[in-house]
């Protein structure tokens, strides 16, 4: 499992960010071994000064990120990631350290995906050996009839 906080630098220590969008940096964390990446928010802010995270959920998405914890996650992100099965939770005080430890202890409240990530993951990998196995009975059953004859 990996988890992202949104953090004002790029450590465990640093404090969980108030947004999603704005924040400097996403620290994904190992939660079982509390190894991390910090990853800085490159796209932070666009040309005119606002906010700009479109590509954010992508990257988090391509690290394997199972959970984010942020202060407030804006509408199109939330959505972003809930459709491709990643949880979400908010919060707005302590630091990067303390959000994993929370989430381990069960003090933070999960908005769960609708499908998880993983498990989407394993319904594909299953979908091509599935069919790649049905091919293969195919094949059986036409050579076991030819030499059935």
């Amino acid at each position: 499992m990996k988890i992202c906080v949104t953090a004002a630098a790029g450590d465990l220590n640093a404090r969980v960010h108030w947004e999603f969008g704005r924040s400097r940096y996403f620290v994904i964390v190992d939660p079982d071994t509390m190894a991390f990446e910090a990853v800085p928010n490159e796209s932070r802010i666009d040309e005119t000064g606002k906010a700009f995270c479109i590509a954010h959920p992508e990257t988090l998405l391509n690290k394997g990120v199972d959970l984010v914890i942020s202060g407030n996650i804006g509408p199109n992100i939330y959505h972003m990631l809930h459709t491709a099965g990643v949880d979400i939770a908010t919060l707005t005080a302590g630091t990067v350290k303390e959000a994993v430890e929370m989430y381990k202890s069960g003090g933070l409240s999960i908005i769960g995906a609708p499908i998880p990530r993983r498990v989407k993951e394993e319904i594909s990998m299953l979908d091509v050996r599935s069919q790649s196995l049905r091919q293969e009975l195919e094949q059986v059953e036409k050579r076991l009839g030819e030499l059935r004859k």
